[in-house]
C-alpha cells in the first residue's frame, strides 16, 4: 500500500468518526478505545463496502458519509489490502484517523461560523 493510499484511507475512517455523535453515547469508556476496537472489528468484513456499513452500524449511522464511500470507491482496487492493514495496525490507522476526523470536524464548525457571520 502506498503513502498515498494509507493517507486516503485514513481520510475515509476521519470522516466516519467526524460523523459518529459521541456526546449521545452512554459508556464510560474512552471514545479513542471504543472507535479502535469498532474499526478492527469491522474491518474482518468481506468488502471496503461491508466494512463501513458495519462500522456505521457500530455508531448507529444510518448513513456513511459520502465523502468515505467517494474513497472506498477510490480504494476498491485493493480492498483485501486495505482490510488486512486495518486488521493488522488498528491502532495507528485509528489514532490517525481521530486527529483528522476532529480536523474535518473542525472545518465544517468553522465553515457554518463563518456562513453565520455572513447572515448576521
Amino acid at each position: 500500500m502506498t503513502k498515498e493510499q494509507e493517507d486516503l484511507l485514513v481520510e475515509m475512517l476521519g470522516y466516519v468518526y467526524a460523523s459518529v455523535p459521541w456526546g449521545k453515547m452512554k459508556t464510560s469508556k474512552n471514545p479513542y478505545d471504543i472507535f479502535n476496537h469498532r474499526v478492527r472489528a469491522a474491518s474482518r468484513r468481506r468488502t471496503i463496502y461491508e466494512m463501513l456499513s458495519k462500522l456505521c452500524n457500530y455508531f448507529g449511522l444510518q448513513q456513511a458519509p459520502v465523502e468515505a464511500i467517494e474513497i472506498a470507491d477510490k480504494l476498491r482496487d485493493i480492498e483485501n489490502e486495505v482490510l488486512n492493514k486495518i486488521y493488522l495496525e488498528h491502532i495507528p490507522i485509528s489514532m490517525k484517523s481521530i486527529l483528522r476526523g476532529k480536523q474535518i470536524k473542525e472545518e465544517r464548525i468553522n465553515k457554518a461560523k463563518g456562513l453565520k457571520n455572513l447572515f448576521d
